[in-house]
């Protein structure tokens, strides 16, 4: 059974190291308050505040690490979405196709604030192969 949440992190996108947006999708039929929520990543975290409306996206600035790191929405102790990461794009960004509902791709163009769309996007196993292909080496 899939379950549909309200507010989902719908897109996370790197601006350099340690600085980033996270994205928020009122996936619901009502505004939500997000009084009391915070985006939490393992060296942040951010209370957030304000009502998101039915359709509407939010975008927060977060410092986010582009290698192995994670954020979660929460609501007080309890974690409503999260998502991690190994590496993001350092263009780019990793989003929900569709918004709110859909897996995680790597999309070439990001959309902070707005729909996501394809074409231009990657799944994550596409991504970790061309990175296994044409990445450092160690």
């Amino acid at each position: 059974m899939l379950l549909l949440l309200s507010l989902v992190i719908n897109e996370v996108g790197s601006l350099g190291q340690d600085s980033g947006w996270v994205e928020i999708f009122n996936n619901g039929n009502s505004p939500e308050n997000l009084n009391g929520y915070f985006l939490v990543t393992k060296n942040r975290v951010l209370p957030l505040s304000g009502v998101i409306n039915p359709g509407e996206y939010k975008v927060f600035h977060i410092g986010l690490s582009m290698n192995s790191d994670s954020v979660s929405l929460k609501n007080g102790s309890i974690t409503i979405d999260s998502y991690s990461w190994i590496s993001l794009p350092s263009s780019g960004s990793v989003g929900r196709y569709p918004d709110g509902s859909g897996g995680f791709r790597i999309f070439l163009v990001p959309t902070p604030g707005r729909k996501n769309e394809l074409p231009s996007s990657l799944d994550e196993q596409s991504w970790g192969k061309i990175k296994a292909l044409f990445g450092p080496r160690r």
